[in-house]
């Protein structure tokens, strides 16, 4: 999907506080009377159950009633507590994208916010800045420096020359004042050929967390990397010992990422149907697949339906206010020319129809499946909309568990197995690191009741909702 617009210019803007860690316990939190979804596939829910979170850490899960004396209690009857969850795909470095409304992109603040708010402990970044920068962020934010998940990231990606996201850059910066247009940031890494690899040695020596590759003719037609210059790429960072994810569009990326030994794909198959030997293809590599279908369902609803209102109220919630004001007042805008309007319409009449279907063939062949969103991206919304991702998961064929084990357990075993990370979370298990979503009902049944946050612990410590701003449109 479209890469997000990275303007700078704007990251000191301010804009309200979402949360705050709250001081922590004396004696640490007791969750009682509290079915347990652990995220295991040995014993993935245990019903009624006492939680007890000291320091950092979950210190006991008990069917028997644990000795209450002077900790904080927090009566879980009728809710499900939860691991916290991965967005596998963001980008944390730019704000909500809406065509008539460019000049108003937030502070990344709000989005690491957003996502805590939401019960997202940890996000995976598809592209930002360079790796330098990108390091620095994440070592800030395990060093406790800055509120925020944990932060996994590529740098900036790569691309051909003149492909994907180079044609929709161009396309924003015609609806930008000319001083934005001369300082507008790199946002991609462009390879000429196999032999153009400079600036893929020196994202390598930056040790990102992995490789992000564009290959996808978006809008339909333009340039892409042709299969020699991505295996190339591939070859190099697997011999750093780092893995290669690739952003794709059709059948034949899917053939080209198998081949080159990549390790995932952003996004699924999204512009015609998947073909099962493919799918199947992708299961015998143990590749993972990040669809990402709300995104292109997002997609059609702004550019083909004129429906900028579909939103949950979590997603509401995550919003930052401007935005919100823009969404509730929009206005006519530059929707490309012939070239991007074609892709529009392809998006209603072909792509549209395949999201969904595409997620099942997936499934059916025993593919490895992340939930990831793409936010910022056009219209949705940091943090609320991996909830949405989830609802639409199970729409394209999960069951409401397989969706939370997208979201949880499954994403955390890639960062540890895949990106070799040290991660201590993404199960409910005594000695993991309490990163905890409590909700009310049982998403099990319903995916929706993830939406229903009661509470959110991130490292042992309570999450304080701060919210003090109204996201609903206000009648005439």
């Amino acid at each position: 999907m479209t890469i997000v617009v990275l303007v700078f210019l704007f990251i000191g803007c301010s804009s309200p506080a979402l949360v705050q860690l709250s001081p922590p316990a004396k004696n640490g939190y007791l969750i009682r009377n509290v079915n347990v979804f652990t995220a295991r596939s040995d014993q993935p829910v245990m019903e009624n159950m006492d939680v007890l979170v000291q320091g950092e850490k979950i210190a006991a899960i008990s069917k028997e009633r644990l000795n209450e004396t002077g900790l904080e209690i927090i009566e879980g009857k009728g809710m499900t507590i939860m691991p916290g969850l991965i967005d596998f795909h963001n980008h944390m470095m730019a704000g909500m994208i809406i065509p008539w409304k460019l000049d108003l992109l937030p502070p990344e603040r709000f989005n690491r916010e957003a996502c805590l708010y939401s019960g997202i402990v940890a996000v995976v970044d598809m592209n930002g800045e360079d790796v330098g920068a990108m390091n620095k962020l994440a070592s800030a934010i395990e060093e406790g420096k800055e509120l925020s998940p944990r932060f996994y990231h590529c740098g900036m990606g790569f691309t051909a020359q003149g492909a994907h996201p180079i044609p929709m850059i161009d396309m924003v910066k015609t609806q930008l004042p000319w001083l934005m247009r001369v300082l507008f940031p790199k946002v991609v890494n462009e390879v000429k050929d196999e032999t153009d690899m400079a600036e893929v040695e020196k994202h390598l020596a930056g040790n990102p967390d992995f490789t992000k590759i564009f290959l996808d003719d978006l809008p339909d037609g333009t340039p892409k990397m042709k299969a020699p210059v991505v295996k190339e790429i591939v070859r190099r960072s697997h011999n750093k010992g780092i893995p290669v994810l690739i952003h794709i569009g059709r059948n034949e990326d899917v053939k080209i990422a198998i081949e080159s030994g990549a390790d995932g794909i952003a996004h699924n198959v999204y512009k015609e149907p998947l073909d099962p030997q493919i799918a199947k293809g992708l299961a015998a590599r143990k590749m993972f697949v990040i669809p990402t279908v709300y995104v292109f369902h997002k997609l059609n609803l702004f550019m083909n339906e004129n429906n900028y209102q579909g939103y949950s109220k979590l997603e509401r919630e995550t919003i930052p206010p401007s935005h919100a004001e823009a969404l509730c007042n929009p206005k006519p805008f530059p929707e490309g020319d012939a070239v991007w309007m074609e892709y529009y319409r392809n998006v209603k009449e072909k792509y549209k129809g395949v999201l969904h279907s595409n997620v099942k063939v997936l499934k059916d062949a025993k593919v490895t499946i992340l939930a990831g969103t793409d936010t910022p991206n056009l219209g949705l919304a940091t943090g609320g909309s991996l909830h949405t991702e989830l609802v639409h998961l199970v729409e394209g064929g999960l069951t409401p568990t397989e969706a939370l084990l997208s979201a949880t357990s499954v994403p955390a075993a890639i960062l540890r197995d895949v990106m070799h990370k040290n991660v201590n979370f993404g199960t409910v298990e005594v000695g993991k690191s309490a990163d905890l979503l409590l909700v009310r009902g049982n998403p099990t049944k319903n995916i929706s009741d993830t939406q229903n946050i009661a509470e959110v612990f991130y490292r042992g410590k309570r999450i304080i909702a701060k919210r003090d701003f109204d996201v609903t449109c206000k009648k005439p």
